[in-house]
């Protein structure tokens, strides 16, 4: 197993709707973290022959990341992020990158129009995360994250961390690669159990150390 720790610096604003949130931005507000599933299917887009093409599923299958030959944990934040202005977003004719035909052109006759507003991650912050792979993988330049993809972020290699702390996701640890009993007897031992709900599928687990990490994953990565 091979394990880099890396840092993301975003290049343009960040919009993931990762917080629910009330008040002026309506549960649209984008977490200070980016999530360990987006980063990994994002360095497939990059690193597989077979990662350029779209497939339209109802439900993801995030057992699939297994086989990737590599795994990114989610990013923590190096510094403490600055959020941008809340920007309005017309979601009637466009949804999740695709051209609503049908909205269109129905838009004349109605006087409904469907707006939410959005807030997320200034350009400039930047993010830590361990990359693991089976074998040696070269790291692309950048990556695209974000909701449709429009945000470039770039990716370092970096020798010494400034803090040697990593998050993972109990979300993948449990569906993914079913190493969650591993992390969680580890964290019992060192006395850092440390969760935080967010969604779904993200519930991070934080204060973990690279030796850790890399415990918790030898034996998903051991053929390395």
């Amino acid at each position: 197993m091979e394990a880099k720790v890396i840092r993301l610096s975003l290049l343009n604003h960040l919009f993931y709707f990762t917080e629910v949130s009330g008040g002026k931005t309506s549960a649209t507000v984008t977490g200070n973290f980016i999530g360990d599933l987006a980063l990994t299917y994002s360095f497939e887009k990059v690193l597989k022959a077979s990662g350029g093409y779209y497939r339209h599923l109802e439900t993801p299958v995030y057992e699939e990341i297994r086989d990737f030959g590599f795994y990114c944990t989610v990013a923590r934040p190096l510094e403490r992020s600055n959020k941008t202005e809340a920007y309005i977003q017309n979601t009637l004719f466009d949804v999740d990158g695709f051209v609503d035909i049908k909205a269109i052109e129905k838009s004349g006759k109605s006087p409904f129009k469907n707006f939410r507003q959005v807030q997320g991650l200034r350009i400039g912050t930047s993010f830590q995360a361990l990359f693991l792979s089976e074998k040696k993988m070269p790291l692309p330049p950048v990556i695209r994250v974000g909701r449709a993809l429009e945000t470039l972020v770039l990716v370092e290699e970096m020798v010494l961390p400034p803090t040697d702390e990593f998050w993972l996701n109990a979300f993948s640890l449990k569906t993914v690669f079913n190493n969650l009993d591993t992390a969680t007897e580890i964290m019992v031992k060192s006395q850092k159990v440390n969760f935080s709900f967010l969604l779904e599928n993200y519930n991070l687990i934080k204060q973990l150390s690279s030796e850790e990490v890399k415990t918790i994953f030898k034996p998903v990565f051991k053929d390395g």
